[in-house]
């Protein structure tokens, strides 16, 4: 992929290269000016936040024991069996399982350090953007009290979460949980709000927030006369705090109506990517008079990630999906240019709960235990 992206850096430096190695690369070799933007090294918060981990081990947040008798009898075996062997975990909102996914604080700064001193910082004719980075646990992905309760109403219009739950869930979390409801399963609703491991409370928010206050802090102690921070965190954390108003809509945090996220609840809609733009060609204005930011008005009117008649379902782009996204793709609207109820609603429990099924399959085929015992059961072809 790396090749492919970056052809013919690649080519030209006689090697493999990262992105810091062809950046590198491309200052010590031509001559003029250049301007920079880094943004990069802070993946392991995201991890954290999301749920997710390494290939060891791997934390999927889906509510195994609540819906393993739903799914396909091989998958929710090697789901069991990742477990049991120590390889998959379905608990990450610990302190223990976030500390695990974290870096330590030291570990960053001495990464980032080493990262920063093989840049020609001193390079003439040369200006260097560093952003910081925003708090992951604010996305779209985690969904809070007010956002379940909007969509799980949709099913059972009186649902209503339990008292005093005041934390988050992942998004595959939710995604199950919808199942489940559709399928009239509401008292398996209640384990799943039991399980502290599914559930992202105040504290480890907390302790997540800290811990990129600590990232960013290495980030603003960059100086130079051609260095520029741009404090991409705080704009991000205040845009979906408030709300972001761009037309006659408000962007917010919430995942499908607040229309500021792509279907993963991550990454941001083309509305928010512009944005993201914006923030950055604003810090280089000072140095060209004739830089222009984006219109936003005019990109939301064709972002496939806006919700346009208010029912929390967004019509979405018309790629094909795989992996995780094929379950997200379940909650777009019906069909393609219509407006109405989601895909998912439309469909048998059967077929839902292969959907998930099968994207849960790619998932867990890229942990090399579980790819061995689904061959030794003869379910994955023994490739020669």
């Amino acid at each position: 992929m790396h090749d492919k992206v970056l052809y013919p850096i690649n080519v030209l430096a006689l090697k493999k290269v990262t992105q810091l190695d062809s950046l590198i690369w491309w200052l010590k070799n031509h001559n003029g000016s250049a301007w920079v933007i880094f943004w990069v090294g802070n993946n392991d918060a995201a991890l954290a936040t999301l749920g997710l981990g390494g290939s060891n081990l791997m934390y999927l947040p889906i509510p195994y024991d609540q819906i393993k008798d739903k799914l396909k009898p091989v998958i929710s075996y090697l789901l069991g069996y990742g477990r049991s062997k120590g390889v998959l975990a379905f608990d990450p909102y610990t302190d223990a399982n976030i500390s695990r996914n974290l870096t330590e604080e030291s570990d960053f700064a001495s990464q980032f350090a080493s990262v920063i001193s093989r840049i020609p910082l001193s390079r003439a004719n040369t200006q260097f953007f560093f952003l910081t980075y925003p708090y992951y646990c604010e996305v779209g992905y985690l969904m809070d009290k007010s956002d379940l309760e909007f969509y799980l109403r949709k099913l059972y219009p009186s649902y209503s979460c339990p008292n005093g739950f005041s934390g988050r869930v992942s998004l595959l979390t939710f995604i199950c949980m919808y199942a489940l409801l559709k399928d009239g399963e509401s008292s398996r609703l209640n384990q799943i709000f039991a399980d502290t491991g599914l559930i992202l409370d105040e504290l480890e928010r907390a302790t997540i927030k800290s811990r990129i206050d600590s990232f960013n802090t290495k980030v603003n102690y960059l100086t130079g006369p051609n260095v520029h921070v741009v404090n991409m965190g705080k704009v991000l954390n205040d845009a979906f705090s408030e709300g972001l108003v761009v037309g006659d809509k408000r962007l917010t945090r919430n995942w499908g109506r607040g229309n500021a996220f792509s279907y993963d609840g991550v990454h941001p809609n083309h509305t928010v990517h512009a944005y993201i733009a914006n923030i950055v060609l604003e810090a280089m204005k000072p140095l060209n008079s004739k830089i222009t930011t984006y219109d936003l008005a005019s990109i939301l009117q064709n972002d496939p990630y806006i919700d346009r008649d208010g029912d929390g379902w967004m019509p979405g782009p018309d790629y094909k999906a795989s992996g995780r996204t094929k379950i997200l793709f379940l909650f777009k609207d019906y069909k393609e240019g219509a407006y109405g109820p989601a895909v998912i609603d439309t469909m048998s429990s059967t077929e839902v709960w292969e959907v998930i099924s099968d994207a849960l399959w790619e998932e867990i085929l890229t942990i090399p235990l579980i790819r061995v015992e689904a061959q030794r059961i003869g379910f994955l072809p023994i490739k020669d």
